[in-house]
């Protein structure tokens, strides 16, 4: 085997680790399927059919990096490296995917918010310290600080999207 296959199946070995790696993290930090979560406390959480979309993707990507690899082995000339190098990358994205999904959440407890974002500190604030809140088209909710400025849009598929509507309306920010 060449080199840049040796690379490559490296490459595909250290993504598959950092998936269940990251996966184990974030099953173990979201309480499993039984968490107890009530009125006000519990955490807002990216849509679970994106959850599904990244799987997908990984394993697509894995699964086509092995096929092409195995194609590649047997001597098959119209398979070349970009083959394995673009289900590489099609698993990658399915892996980007995944951390910046784990990291997005909307953590209440009681009128307390901590919102994470990918590439942002954790923002904490007050349900009343909240200026505007705006519903959108496909029922998404964007939130604006006292400034003016936007905090965070949560979508209507997200997880405890109910809990967070009723949280607004407690506290008189949505009617």
């Amino acid at each position: 085997m060449g080199h840049g296959i040796v690379k490559c199946i490296v490459y595909a070995v250290t993504m598959g680790i950092l998936y269940i790696v990251m996966e184990s993290m974030n099953n173990r930090n979201s309480g499993g399927k039984g968490a107890s979560h009530n009125d006000s406390h519990y955490i807002v959480r990216v849509p679970s059919a994106l959850k599904y979309v990244y799987m997908i993707m990984f394993f697509m990507g894995i699964l086509l990096f092995f096929v092409f690899l195995l194609f590649k082995i047997k001597g098959n000339v119209t398979v070349t490296m970009g083959h394995l190098w673009f289900a590489l990358i099609f698993a990658g994205i399915g892996l980007l995917i995944m951390i910046w999904a784990t990291r997005w959440s909307i953590q209440v407890n009681e009128s307390e918010i901590e919102v994470y974002r990918m590439f942002h500190k954790k923002t904490e604030l007050s349900i009343s310290n909240i200026g505007n809140v705006e519903i959108g088209k496909k029922e998404e909710i964007v939130i604006f600080d006292e400034k003016g400025k936007k905090i965070i849009t949560v979508d209507g598929l997200s997880e405890n999207y109910d809990y967070f509507i009723k949280s607004l309306r407690a506290y008189g920010k949505l009617k």
